[in-house]
């Protein structure tokens, strides 16, 4: 009996002894495994952070964990609702018209009462040919009637092209953005009311004047994309084509006398131009005249 318990309790002191390493290891794999780890899946501090992260330790302790990188909120990212999809409309159009003044006149009428507008317009005339260009923008849910309208008064189009881009993704994805930053620089204006020192102070607005010039990049692309969902564009041209009357040029006799009498006349004119050109240089005909004659001289006394 007495070896029966002395078994069982050496039995019982291994076994512990075993459960206590193998507790040991797993809580050191624990250790290594949250050392290891990076930043949270959440976490959209960024350069931001860890600015403020750096904040000397003067602020009392009560506040210190405010100054830790902040976290996204992942159940308010995940939980943005998908909006109906937003789709940009445009299109170009060309086509050949007998009268630009009554196209011009239909589709100005046209787009009036699609409550549009002409954001672009230009004239051009040639000499065989007279065309307007236009760029015109109307309500996205009216695009296709003014589509419609335009090609109802065309008999053949030299091209047509309409296209449709989903940007539903990439407006999303801003407005996400936009709620995010704003959310983080609300933050740290809350945080600059806490600070203490100049120092935290100068780097906290620091980081606000970065943020809001992201913020304020972010809005300029969510205005555009608002605004080429909203209003679509078809840039439309036409041409009409003008007749240029061809001008007969009657046929001239050659009138070879006439030209042969012509001929000598000018040529004795011109013999007359020539005698008149030679009496401007009589005073160099004179000097050439003395300077032979005291040449002949000269030669005549070295003779004698």
């Amino acid at each position: 009996m007495w070896i029966t318990v002395r078994v069982d309790r050496a039995t019982r002191f291994k076994y512990n002894g075993g459960m206590r390493k193998i507790t040991a290891i797993l809580a050191a794999l624990t250790v290594l495994t949250i050392c290891s780890c990076g930043a949270p899946p959440g976490y959209v501090g960024g350069d931001h952070d860890s600015a403020l992260s750096s904040v000397p330790a003067t602020i009392s302790d009560n506040r210190a964990g405010e100054l830790r990188p902040f976290e996204a909120n992942e159940q308010e990212s995940d939980g943005v609702e998908t909006a109906k999809r937003k789709i940009v409309k445009k299109g170009s159009i060309r086509f050949a018209t007998t009268d630009v003044n009554e196209t011009q006149s239909l589709i100005t009428q046209t787009v009036q009462e699609l409550n549009g507008y002409i954001a672009n317009f230009n004239a051009d005339s040639h000499s065989n040919r007279l065309e307007h260009r236009l760029t015109i923008r109307v309500p996205a849910n009216q695009f296709d009637s003014l589509v419609n309208t335009v090609s109802r008064s065309v008999n053949k189009f030299d091209s047509k092209v309409i296209e449709a881009l989903d940007v539903t993704e990439e407006y999303v994805d801003i407005e996400a953005r936009t709620k995010t930053k704003k959310e983080l620089q609300n933050r740290y204006i809350a945080l600059l009311e806490r600070a203490e020192t100049i120092e935290e102070i100068l780097r906290i607005e620091r980081e606000i004047g970065s943020l809001q010039t992201e913020i304020e990049t972010v809005e300029g692309r969510m205005r555009y994309l608002r605004d080429r969902v909203a209003f679509s564009t078809l840039n439309v041209t036409y041409y009409q084509e003008i007749d240029v009357p061809e001008i007969d040029i009657p046929a001239v006799p050659f009138g070879f006398f006439s030209k042969f009498a012509e001929g000598i006349k000018s040529g004795w004119e011109g013999f007359l131009w020539f005698i008149i050109g030679l009496s401007y240089l009589w005073v160099f005909l004179l000097l050439a005249v003395m300077i032979y004659f005291v040449r002949l001289w000269g030669k005549k006394k070295k003779a004698w």
